[in-house]
């Protein structure tokens, strides 16, 4: 007989029990799904659930440890742990009645008891909150809970500038500038608004799928200022230093209480530098050796680490990071101005450093694989990837009677970047669904509880609340002479069976026009 502990949740019944007192509110859902899953044990049932797409794999884990408090945050389900630092931890999460998913930032306790910083918290939230601009990540709300304060943020399905670059390099000229007229763009109007972010840098200006551009932590700067921190190029101290050394202006480094918009400007242009190079201006070993650099030390020809970039880009970059700030552009505006002339009148270059050679053999990654394609097969590729990125952040009904079918279809949706998917193997509650969802597209088997997919793309196409809903039937060769009769609308698309994940994003994309 072995000495060790069973762990929680390790028999499939502790996994039920466990289930019971999550707190989750497709509790029935949930329940109903593990009798019908197969699992022997907890581990193994918790991936059944997953498999099928009732829980996330963050849940599952949870469940399994009996860490409840880690899955419900005030009126929200936790669905993923993003990130953590200083500051605080970054959950995914979906509102538990409106099912809109949104990043949460939980504010550390630390940050929290800090003197007058619920006042500081709440006057900076109000601020945020009356920031709307498609260049902006959105705040839609602020609670506390037992885990502390949070805020609840529009969640971008995407990454990072910092992640792209140190995954696939420097970027090409043309898309660099366009990351930071996007941005400039953002921030101007930030900036008309009265708020100085204080710590622009890659890593908090967001691509999503479409290629979107959004500007994150707006005024959190500003709500941490007297926060400690541990990251190397990170700083912050009582004095009203705060900001990432790496991008910091010379004046920011001495109080950061008292700048103004123009060291926004000036990391920004730091930014593109690193865009373009893959570094930042200036490195060192220590975080004062870096800060002395930015205030004394040349600036960098951008011309030199970029021969490509051209000379009028080099130009506004020189005057966006000089030392002294009354020797920058003195709003924003005039960056964005700068940028956007440059972008109608000089040749950019949209090829990456180092990227091959017409003629030449690319390596693409698909599904997992390695593998080389000539110029016109790799141009395919990333015309899928495109079409991919183009269905992320969909909302999906799905009308399938098999849970394994189901589970398999949830799995390529994941993959597209889609997360909200309601399923049933009911024609009218598929329809139901489209309706409360407010779904982008609705996926039909052909044979369902009580009609056909046929039937049930008819039923769609005539339900005036459903317009605009796309309709996919999902049918093999032999339900060929069925689908017939599908009714002659842009809006409906046959898939054929077997499909993957990229025949799916074709189709979705076709629904939705």
């Amino acid at each position: 007989m072995s000495g060790e502990a069973a762990q929680p949740g390790s028999s499939r019944d502790e996994f039920v029990k466990n289930l019971d007192e999550s707190g989750l509110s497709s509790l029935q859902e949930l329940r109903q799904a593990a009798d019908d899953a197969g699992g022997t044990t907890g581990s193994v049932l918790a991936d059944d659930l997953v498999a099928a797409g009732k829980l996330t794999r963050y849940q599952a884990e949870c469940i399994l440890a009996r860490r409840f408090d880690d899955l419900v945050i005030g009126n929200y389900e936790v669905l993923d742990r993003l990130g953590a630092g200083a500051m605080g931890t970054v959950y995914k999460a979906r509102h538990r009645r409106m099912k809109r998913v949104v990043a949460l930032k939980v504010l550390s306790k630390d940050v929290a008891r800090q003197e007058a910083f619920a006042q500081r918290f709440q006057r900076e939230v109000e601020v945020i909150a009356q920031l709307t601009h498609p260049n902006i990540v959105m705040a839609f709300d602020a609670d506390e809970y037992v885990g502390g304060p949070f805020l609840v943020m529009e969640f971008v399905n995407g990454r990072d500038l910092s992640s792209e670059v140190a995954k696939t390099g420097a970027l090409s000229v043309a898309d660099a500038l366009e990351c930071i007229l996007q941005a400039g763009q953002g921030l101007e109007y930030a900036h008309t608004q009265g708020i100085v972010h204080r710590d622009i840098k890659p890593g908090n200006i967001l691509r999503d799928a479409s290629g979107m551009i959004k500007v994150a932590d707006l005024g959190l700067a500003r709500i941490s200022g007297s926060e400690g921190r541990t990251s190397n190029t990170s700083l912050t101290q009582a004095g009203g230093v705060v900001g990432t050394v790496d991008y910091m202006p010379p004046e920011q480094a001495l109080d950061s209480t008292k700048i103004d918009h123009r060291a926004d400007i000036y990391s920004l242009g730091c930014t593109l530098y690193y865009l373009l190079v893959g570094k930042p201006p200036y490195e060192g070993t220590t975080i004062l050796a870096v800060l002395l650099k930015h205030r004394e030390a040349p600036i960098p020809a951008l011309c030199a680490a970029r021969p490509d970039a051209p000379h009028g880009l080099d130009a506004i970059f020189q005057r966006m990071v000089a030392k002294r700030a009354e020797d920058r552009y003195q709003k924003m505006t005039d960056v964005v101005a700068a940028l956007e002339e440059l972008k109608r009148t000089a040749p950019l270059p949209t090829t990456r450093p180092g990227a091959p050679a017409a003629g030449t053999q690319s390596v693409i990654n698909l599904g997992g694989s390695t593998v080389s394609l000539d110029p016109e097969q790799a141009d395919t590729a990333r015309k899928s990837a495109s079409m991919a990125s183009r269905v992320a952040g969909r909302s999906v009904v799905l009308a399938e009677p098999s849970r394994t079918q189901t589970g398999i279809i949830r799995g390529y949706l994941r993959q597209l970047g889609i997360e909200v998917v309601s399923a049933t193997n009911s024609g009218l509650d598929a329809i139901a669904l489209a309706k409360q969802e407010r779904a982008d597209v609705l996926i039909s088997a052909m044979h369902l509880s009580d009609m056909t997919g046929v039937e049930l793309a008819h039923e769609l196409l005539a339900d005036p609340e459903c317009v605009g809903v796309g309709f996919i039937l999902a049918t093999s060769e032999a339900e060929s002479e069925e689908a017939g009769a599908l009714p002659d609308s842009h809006r409906v698309v046959r898939m054929l069976k077997p499909f993957d994940p990229q025949k799916l994003a074709e189709s979705i994309a076709h629904a939705i026009g």
